[in-house]
């Protein structure tokens, strides 16, 4: 994937893109990672559709925004770059937070949005989205000494994302340079109602969720409420582009072939 930038008014949003022709898929990460989980998931994919995997604000190569936005404000600066990339048609893809950030904009701009398609729906109750935001965010200090390194290394390891070494050190690289973003990201998200965006969606969905994912007992949930969407089981934990690329590929390929 080449790399590239955006501006929008808030500043500038950083993405990779795999290049194709028809409606793109753009992807949306989960926290505290970038759009370094996508390579692998474009690296499989098939099909014509170009790929763009966006670093939200907070993350990876994009800008920090001011204050504590909230979802709807992040996702806003999204759909600008969206907008500003020349896209009047798009199929949206996001895990986890990143499911967060597309269903915003699904509601706001649904003729926009070709489908939407999310790893781990965050199909939630209130009282479910309280005990989450007493787990997350985990605040992480500057330390003189480094030691908060290792505080994030071991934060990623106790997500689930020590199955590679490699993996390991991309995701507590991502989590130090979005050790402020992370903050913001997690002290808002648990303040949206995905649940009610979800039950009013209008587009046409495709939901995927591994059986080890942290979300994977809100699963049946999402099924249940939309029997409209289509659904697939993948395999991995919480990180399912990297530990399952050729298999997620596969299943959205399959999906948007079936539009």
């Amino acid at each position: 994937m080449r790399k590239g930038y955006v501006d929008t008014s808030q500043g500038q949003i950083h993405y990779r893109v795999k290049d194709g022709a028809g409606t793109p898929i753009i992807c949306f990460h989960q926290t505290a990672s970038s759009s370094a989980m996508f390579e692998k998931f474009a690296a499989e994919y098939d099909g014509s559709e170009p790929i763009y995997a966006l670093d939200s604000p907070g993350f990876g190569g994009s800008f920090d925004p001011d204050g504590m936005p909230t979802m709807a404000e992040y996702a806003d600066t999204l759909l600008d770059a969206i907008k500003a990339l020349g896209f009047d048609k798009v199929h949206l893809f996001g895990h986890h937070t990143g499911a967060s950030l597309a269903i915003e904009i699904a509601t706001v701009d649904p003729s926009r949005v070709g489908s939407l398609m999310m790893i781990g729906p965050v199909v939630l109750t209130a009282e479910e989205r309280q005990a989450f935001g007493g787990v997350y965010p985990q605040p992480f200090e500057l330390k003189a000494d480094g030691s908060h390194l290792q505080t994030m290394w071991d934060y990623v390891a106790s997500i689930g994302g020590d199955s590679e070494l490699d993996l390991h050190h991309r995701e507590m690289v991502d989590t130090a340079r979005a050790w402020q973003g992370h903050i913001k990201m997690y002290s808002k998200i648990w303040d949206q109602d995905f649940t009610a965006l979800y039950e009013k969606i209008t587009v046409p969905m495709f939901i995927m969720c591994a059986e080890k994912d942290i979300l994977w007992p809100m699963f049946e949930r999402a099924k249940e409420k939309r029997p409209d969407a289509t659904a697939a089981v993948i395999p991995g934990s919480n990180f399912e582009p990297d530990e399952a690329p050729k298999e997620v590929a596969s299943a959205v390929q399959g999906y948007l072939s079936s539009l």
